[in-house]
């Protein structure tokens, strides 16, 4: 067995146990008692078990291995220079675009939702599945990039830390 959980929710009466082999089986038991709550166990089992997927498989992903050699850009462009602070703004933005649109990648297929939604929709979308980690960092993030974009407006020192400190963190975690 690779993998052993139970899941407790106040809408459920009981805990439903997880278990899942490493021969790719899953098994889900439930007491009898819950037969009316179980599919709402269901939905939250298949969240879990779509990001447990995701997790496994994230290096092997085109969107994460371009969002990863970006960071590593990042990493050397030198906040002095406001240009650079700009640039990284924009790059942090492109990274968790790339982020949010893999995990979402997991639920739907349809390519309007992850094509042509903005980051604000797309989080949306995920939010109806697992919960976002630093959603409004990733909001605070999208903002100071359309200052740059929208308005040429210059990304103070701090805002550019900030935003590097938050990518890399939301990035880390992903």
């Amino acid at each position: 067995m690779a993998f052993k959980g139970s899941l407790s929710s106040p809408d459920l009466s009981r805990e439903v146990h997880l278990e899942i082999f490493t021969n790719e089986r899953c098994e889900i038991k439930a007491s009898p008692e819950i037969a009316s709550d179980f599919p709402i166990a269901c939905s939250k089992v298949e969240a879990a078990l779509k990001e447990a997927v995701d997790i496994v498989s994230r290096g092997n992903s085109i969107r994460v291995m371009r969002a990863s050699r970006i960071l590593e850009y990042l990493r050397d462009l030198s906040t002095p220079h406001e240009v650079n602070r700009m640039v990284i703004v924009t790059l942090c933005d492109i990274v968790l675009d790339l982020l949010i649109t893999e995990k979402l990648a997991k639920f739907t297929t349809r390519r309007q939702d992850l094509e042509h939604e903005s980051i604000g929709a797309k989080i949306g979308m995920l939010k109806q599945r697992i919960p976002v980690y630093k959603e409004q960092a990733m909001r605070d993030i999208r903002n100071l990039r359309n200052k740059v974009a929208h308005g040429g407006a210059t990304t103070a020192l701090t805002e550019a830390e900030f935003a590097k400190n938050a990518t890399e963190d939301i990035f880390d975690t992903f």
